[in-house]
Order: structure tokens, then C-alpha cells, then sequence
């Protein structure tokens, strides 16, 4: 690791010595002499022009960092410059200076997107300032992001992580690095943060495998809230006080990838953050059951036989949804109308969206979003998706540009103004799985990826797996007397020996869910209510 200190180190001081080249145009940019001296002694680069024909025709010729450009100049005036040089090359920042305060002319040149708007006369320390806001914002932002990743690295210690409010905490950080580090866009400081969390997730699958057990079956103050127990923690106590509620679980959404899509939400929402812990294996046929329900695996199977043999001889394990719900509510005693959607394309989210008023008057509504789980299985599939989405990072983004501009976004929007309150999670997580582990078990074994049940099976690497000899032990369900669980742990995955490069090749680096990692246990729950 401290070939990535020093490098760091090494980037931070290239960061400070690139020298920035401003132009300035002014008709009377001699006058400006002892201004463009100042800001020479301070490290820039600085050419001065006596209009704005001659500022487009340089901008022409040369790479500029700045444009600084007086409004009231012979010839093209100020906002005229700005408006061609601008449309011509817009990703110069400009500074206008003015010896005229109205309104109306702020108003203009803001709509050009300028970076900043100074009033004659100026001093050189004010154009000084001005050019370091343009130029060294997100520089000290970076720098400081650096120095503060490396404390973070060099004081790490994940001996102390002893209580799951302590993996709650550790890696709520390592999301909040993973979004902040992305706009560095170096390599190096990824594989870094990417290093720590994989010791970190070897960590957190021996920690889950020691105390799971306890969760299920003797849960104490210091356990989890788990996926059954969802709504009496965080959804029962918004019905109990007669508020309307609109519940939301996108499945497969992460924590970081939720902090990222929040930023949209945060200028419209007060938004309360906590947590729960998917159940095991993390996948939607036993997470989304148990969350609207209410029961784990096995009580669903021993409590609600007809339902149970309904999924599963119909092949439809999670188009009961509903129905689980309505009984979780009968039984909590709660009569309130409700209504639920399950949304699994953009042609079904824009019919919600149409008829959203018609809902108006409901008690409860749930949505259940399938967008996250559906870009992860396509990519899956698609080498043109691979190749656009090949990390965290640009899986995280895509789900950004999607919520963005989604239906979802918009149905928010208007729930916002209805006053309801929203509870907003997910069942499960995913990570990007990279180790294979040879499976061997009987033909009727499960199809996942992540997780299998079935009899007889064997895998050649123990330690990347949590065996589950006993199901009901776990609250799993049996099939047969000899049904047991195999959960990957951290980023294996499972292949047969039957086909086995193929597989490989197939499913490495691709995103599943159904194991255990942070990504894919450690849930956000959002209480989001209006400003």
C-alpha cells in the first residue's frame, strides 16, 4: 500500500503545480496592467485582448482556462462575447466584470452560465479570489478528499467491529468514499477502496455466519432489525398514527447506489436514513416474502401452507405478494385500504403514473420497483451492457440517469404534494462476483447463482461458503428430508464442473444477489417527508 500513498501524494502536487492560462478583454486592458502582474506573481498564466472580436479569435488559436470579459467594450460588447464563445466552446468558465449594476443584466449573463458576475472597480485581490473560486474549488475539494481517504486507509482497523451497528457505520463510509472518490476518476485510489472493502466483506461474511443463527432464532436489543421484521420497526408505527403512507421497495438498490439517486430528492425531502438486514440467502423469493409478510421462509411454509404451495407449484415465488400483505395487516389488526403495484418495465411505470390520482384517497400504497434487478440481470446478457456498465461506479451512475428522468421520480414528486409519508428500501442487494467455486449436488439442485438448495451438494472451497446442513434451524424451508443451503460468501459464485470455462466466462464480474456481503445484507431503509 504505500506505492498508493505515494502516489497520491504525487497527484496531489501535479494538481498544484498546473498552470492556468486566463484571458482577459477589456477595451482598456492597459489600464488593467498592475492586475495581470498580480495574478502572474500568483502562479497564472495571463494574456490581455482590447475586444471581444479579438478574444473569440484567440480563443481560437489557444487553450484557455478562464475568461474574464469586460461588459461594456467598443465594438462586441461583453454579453455578445460571451454568447458566441460560449456556444463555440462551452466549457470555458467566464467572469464578467461591470461597471453596471442592474438587474437585468445580471440576470442575462447568469443565463449564459457564467461563474461569477464582479462590479467595477475591482482590486486585484477580488479578481484574485474570483479566479481561485473558478479554478481551486474543486481542486482543494480533491486535495482534501485525498488526505482524508489516506487518514481513513492508514487508521483503519476492522478489529473493532464487533456489533452490527459497527458494520452499519464502517460501511455506510465506504459508500459515502466509493461516490466521493468517483469524480478523481484515478485508478489507483479505487483499487485501493476497493482492496479494503473486500478484506472488509471477508470480515463481515464470518461475522454473519457466526451470529445469523442467533438473529433468527434468539434476537436480542443489539440483532439486526431482519427482512420480517420491516414493517412492525418501520412501516406499522406510520399506519398506527393515521398518516398516509406510500411504501416503496426498489429491488436489488444498494446503499450507495440509494446516497447517489437521494441527491436528487434532498432539495424536495427531509429524509430520515437507517437500516435492516436482508435474511439469507439474499435473494427476492425469500427477502421480498419475508418483508411483506412479516414471517421468515419456513413460518410462511408452516403458517401459510395454500400460499406456499401456490408459489411454488405455479413456479410464481413471488406473485403473492399482495396477498401476503393483506394477511400481515388482518393480523396486526390494521383495516386500512391499500393497493399494490408491482412495476417491471416503463410502459407499466407510465400507467401508474397516469393514474396515480386515482389513488389519492388510498390508505397504503406499495410499490414494487424491479428497474435495479432488470439492469443487472440484462447486463448480464448483453456484452453492449458489460461494456457500458463494467463497475459499481457506472452501474451506480446508470441508476442515477435512469431516477432522474423516471416515472418513479415523477410519481415522487406528486406523492410529495399529497403530504404522505414514504418509507423507501430495498429486499436485497447485489455485488459483482469474481471467484468461482466448483459445485457439485444432485440434478434438482436450485438455479442460483449465489445460492443453491438442494440435496448432496459439494463444493472444492469451503471457506468462501456458509453451509446450511439444518434449514429449519435457520428458519429455511426443506423440500426433502436431505434439502440443505449452500450461501457464497463474499465475491464467489457458483459453476458445475459440466460446462465450466463457459459459466466462467459467463458470469464473472457480472452482479448477483443471494450471498453474503455488505452490498447485498446491509439494506437502506429512507423515511422521506415533504420540506
Amino acid at each position: 500500500m504505500m506505492i498508493g500513498m505515494v502516489h497520491l501524494h504525487c497527484k496531489i502536487n501535479r494538481m498544484k503545480n498546473i498552470k492556468k492560462h486566463i484571458l482577459w478583454a477589456d477595451d482598456e486592458i492597459n489600464s488593467l496592467k498592475p492586475h495581470m502582474i498580480f495574478l502572474e506573481n500568483k502562479g497564472y498564466s495571463v494574456t490581455g485582448v482590447n475586444s471581444g472580436e479579438d478574444a473569440i479569435e484567440f480563443c481560437e488559436k489557444s487553450i484557455i482556462d478562464l475568461l474574464l470579459v469586460d461588459e461594456m467594450m467598443t465594438g462586441l460588447d461583453g454579453l455578445s462575447t460571451i454568447k458566441i464563445i460560449k456556444e463555440k466552446y462551452p466549457d470555458i468558465p467566464i467572469i464578467m466584470v461591470t461597471k453596471n449594476e442592474e438587474e437585468w443584466l445580471m440576470d442575462e449573463a447568469i443565463g449564459e452560465h457564467i461563474e461569477d458576475y464582479l462590479t467595477k472597480p475591482v482590486n486585484p485581490s477580488q479578481i484574485l479570489i474570483a479566479c481561485k473560486k473558478v479554478f481551486e474549488n474543486k481542486l482543494i475539494q480533491s486535495n482534501k478528499a485525498l488526505k482524508d481517504f489516506i487518514s481513513f486507509f492508514n487508521t483503519f482497523d476492522d478489529t473493532n467491529l464487533n456489533t452490527i451497528n459497527d458494520w452499519f457505520s464502517i460501511y455506510s463510509k465506504i459508500c459515502n468514499w466509493s461516490i466521493q472518490l468517483d469524480d478523481l476518476n484515478d485508478s489507483n485510489i479505487m483499487n485501493m477502496l476497493k482492496e479494503q472493502k473486500y478484506s472488509l466483506n471477508k470480515s463481515f461474511s464470518n461475522f454473519v455466519e457466526l451470529n445469523y443463527k442467533n438473529w433468527i432464532n434468539n434476537p436480542t436489543s443489539d440483532s439486526p432489525v431482519l427482512s420480517n421484521q420491516v414493517f412492525s420497526k418501520f412501516v406499522k408505527p406510520i399506519i398506527s398514527n393515521n398518516k398516509k403512507l406510500i411504501f416503496i421497495i426498489i429491488d436489488c438498490l444498494t446503499l450507495d447506489q440509494w446516497r447517489k439517486i437521494s441527491e436528487l430528492l434532498y432539495p424536495s425531502y427531509r429524509i430520515k436514513e437507517d437500516f435492516h438486514l436482508s435474511i439469507l440467502p439474499s435473494a427476492t423469493p425469500f427477502a421480498r416474502n419475508a418483508i411483506f409478510s412479516g414471517m421468515l421462509p419456513n413460518e410462511i411454509k408452516n403458517n401459510l401452507p395454500e400460499i406456499w404451495n401456490n408459489m411454488y407449484s405455479s413456479d410464481k415465488l413471488n406473485g403473492f405478494e399482495d396477498i401476503l400483505f393483506s394477511k400481515m395487516l388482518d393480523k396486526n389488526n390494521i383495516n386500512k385500504k391499500f393497493n399494490y403495484f408491482k412495476i417491471s418495465d416503463y410502459d407499466q411505470g407510465l400507467r401508474f403514473l397516469n393514474k396515480i390520482n386515482d389513488y389519492k384517497k388510498t390508505d397504503i400504497i406499495t410499490l414494487v420497483v424491479n428497474f435495479v434487478d432488470i439492469l443487472g440481470h440484462s447486463r448480464s446478457e448483453s456484452n453492449i451492457l458489460k461494456e457500458l456498465l463494467p463497475n459499481d461506479s457506472s452501474y451506480r451512475n446508470a441508476i442515477f440517469n435512469w431516477f432522474e428522468k423516471s416515472w418513479l421520480k415523477e410519481s415522487l414528486d406528486i406523492f410529495r404534494e399529497w403530504n404522505a409519508d414514504i418509507v423507501l428500501t430495498a429486499d436485497h442487494g447485489n455485488i459483482q462476483i469474481n471467484k468461482q467455486v466448483m459445485l457439485k449436488a444432485d440434478q434438482n439442485v436450485s438455479s442460483g447463482i449465489r445460492y443453491k438448495y438442494g440435496r448432496n451438494l459439494n463444493v472444492n472451497n469451503d471457506s468462501n461458503i456458509f453451509k446450511i446442513k439444518n434449514p429449519e434451524e435457520f428458519s429455511l424451508p426443506k423440500f426433502d428430508i436431505n434439502t440443505e443451503y449452500a450461501i457464497a460468501k463474499n465475491d464467489s459464485f457458483f459453476v458445475y464442473k459440466n460446462d465450466y470455462h463457459k459459466y466462467v466466462n459467463i458470469y464473472k464480474k457480472t452482479f448477483q444477489h443471494g450471498g453474503i456481503s455488505m452490498d447485498e445484507l446491509i439494506i437502506p431503509v429512507a423515511y422521506l417527508s415533504k420540506k
